[in-house]
């Protein structure tokens, strides 16, 4: 198979598994918090066409820049809101460094223990360790309408909410031009790369 047909494919595979990981996530955190929104939606399912948006995920594959379909949630179904807030936000980044983790950690112990992994499976342990540990790091920028935004705001309060939930409808034109500053995008991959660097230290611990 030609190598930039098997990087598309095996891409598109990686980034469904992360973006239904990421919702799946969310709702699960917030139905622990007391509120099952979620499942009432029928969004409490590891089933990739519950929470998959066409246009994000043709979006992502074009400008590298896409989104799933939010899951439902009520914050007031929460038993200490601030908490269930903080908690259901990072569960979805959370969710993403996990499978980033146990990704890398799987292509070192098969080819400790084994064997060399093949080309095929190489690119789609890279793919699962860099899509999910971009993702998370993305998601944590504190504007909205990113987890980060909703993380910041619920955990400093005071002015840092206030104005994180004012440039609420402004949050998608800020990101955007954020990101065509190639400043942005060095630090989030300085970031992302300081993560995964962080795995290989733990595995190698461990292995």
């Amino acid at each position: 198979m030609n190598i930039d047909i098997a990087q598309f494919i095996i891409t598109g595979i990686v980034v469904i598994i992360a973006l239904t990981f990421h919702e799946y996530a969310h709702g699960l955190a917030s139905y622990s918090q007391g509120d099952n929104t979620a499942k009432l939606d029928g969004r409490l399912t590891l089933n990739p066409l519950s929470h998959l948006d066409l246009f994000g995920l043709i979006a992502l594959f074009l400008v590298k820049f896409g989104w799933a379909k939010p899951v439902p949630i009520n914050p007031y179904y929460y038993k200490n809101k601030r908490r269930g807030i903080i908690i259901t936000s990072f569960a979805g980044p959370f969710a993403n460094l996990l499978l980033a983790f146990f990704s890398l950690f799987t292509f070192f112990f098969i080819a400790k223990n084994y064997s060399e992994p093949s080309d095929g499976l190489t690119m789609f342990f890279y793919s699962m360790v860099h899509i999910n540990v971009n993702l998370a790091v993305f998601n944590l920028i504190p504007i909205p309408p990113l987890d980060g935004s909703k993380i910041f705001a619920e955990a400093f309060g005071g002015k840092v909410a206030e104005f994180i939930y004012k440039v609420d409808g402004k949050g998608m034109l800020i990101l955007f031009l954020l990101l065509m500053i190639p400043f942005t995008r060095s630090i989030l991959l300085f970031l992302s790369s300081s993560v995964i660097d962080f795995m290989y230290i733990i595995i190698d611990l461990v292995l």
